[in-house]
């Protein structure tokens, strides 16, 4: 469940959303609308590949991190 900060086209300024509550991302001309949860619809800056790579990179640091704490990272098999 990131969190991601995103930059709204039409208010300005930054926007964070639950990336689990995001349906569909549509491209239009020059900007990138969320369909979200609840019928809520965002226009963003950010392209859908910049949305799907901070959504990437942060499950992957979470798997990680988990894996670090759990001393599995460090164990190694011969």
């Amino acid at each position: 469940m990131p969190l991601l900060k995103l930059t709204r086209i039409n208010k300005g300024g930054e926007l964070v959303i639950n990336s689990e509550h995001i349906l569909l991302i549509e491209v239009e001309s020059r900007s990138t609308t969320l369909h979200m949860t609840h019928n809520l619809l965002f226009s963003v800056d950010e392209s859908p590949t910049e949305i799907s790579e901070k959504v990437e990179s942060m499950e992957t640091a979470r798997i990680t991190n988990a894996l670090q704490q759990s001393g599995l990272a460090a164990k190694q098999t011969s």
